[in-house]
């Protein structure tokens, strides 16, 4: 979620309630001789306050599950779900007293700071990564699709490099895929997915044996497992076989959409992998703040 002008008034009345209960909290602390309370009047209020706006920052999650539920856009509660948490964060700390407490409110305090700055640290990556991708990954694709497309580009490199170098046997589930989608050209000949395959040469030719051998070192490997950070370079087989300089810019430009999407994995991972933390730890932050509710209450 992207922090935008349609922010300013969640941002105004954050700072604004924040500094009035700083101001509340001020006084407390002056006219308390023994320091702030959790268990005063304002001590509670801090503490119920803060609480509400943990339990409406978290309903986002069931918002999510019930994508049918007709209350506010998914936006609205995106808002809520930052804004309400970022002033839970003042509210609960005024209730401690900015004290850990016994052994529950120790945790609880503890697992509060956690979730607070994994939320920040999720915020700050939402306002980069996506850019950032922008910027990185003009191929980018859907992300669920992305094994698929890099299978889809291993094989037509394979389909171009053994047009010029011949079938290349170690290549075999390329070659299982195109048998395939011969098969079902063969049967289906109006399916509109139909490609014009190129097939392998059978006239060997100068260049074969060593691009078959930098095919299978380089370009295949980097296609099927990315091991590398940098694609294979094919410019000194472009320069030595100009009447094959098309077909070999493609198998570069493919090496470079594989790289492009393999950069797209790797900041989804960094702009999502966050949650696997921050999530777990909030359902178990509300777990423990209704045991420390109940404790109170009780005595």
């Amino acid at each position: 979620m992207r922090i935008n002008a349609d922010h300013a008034r969640w941002a105004v009345a954050t700072a604004a309630v924040t500094a009035a209960t700083t101001a509340f909290y001020a006084y407390e602390v002056s006219s308390s001789p023994h320091g702030p309370s959790g268990g005063s009047v304002l001590g509670l209020t801090f503490g119920i306050t803060g609480t509400i706006c943990m339990v409406l920052a978290g309903l986002l999650a069931a918002r999510k599950k019930v994508v049918t539920w007709r209350i506010g856009s998914a936006a609205l509660w995106t808002k809520m779900h930052l804004w309400f948490g970022a002033l839970a964060v003042p509210l609960i700390l005024f209730h401690s007293g900015f004290r850990l407490g016994g052994p529950l409110s120790a945790t609880l305090m503890v697992l509060f700071c956690i979730v607070t700055m994994s939320g920040v640290v999720g915020v700050i990556l939402q306002q980069f990564i996506p850019a950032l991708m922008t910027a990185r990954v003009p191929s980018e694709t859907v992300r669920g699709q992305i094994d698929y497309v890099l299978a889809g580009l291993a094989v037509d490199a394979y389909e171009l490099v053994s047009s010029i170098a011949g079938v290349i046997p170690e290549a075999a589930e390329e070659q299982a895929r195109l048998a395939a989608e011969d098969e079902l050209q063969t049967k289906r000949p109006s399916y509109w997915k139909q490609t014009a395959r190129q097939r392998p040469a059978t006239e060997p030719n100068a260049l074969g044996v060593e691009l078959q051998a930098f095919y299978l070192a380089e370009v295949r490997p980097y296609l099927r497992t990315g091991g590398r950070t940098a694609p294979p370079d094919l410019r000194r087989f472009i320069v030595e076989a100009p009447e094959f300089r098309g077909k070999l810019e493609r198998v570069q430009n493919i090496c470079e959409e594989a790289r492009q999407l393999r950069v797209q994995v790797r900041l989804h991972a960094l702009l999502h992998d966050w949650l696997f933390l921050h999530v777990p730890l909030s359902f178990a932050l509300f777990v423990l703040t209704a045991f420390h509710i109940y404790f109170a209450l009780q005595y």
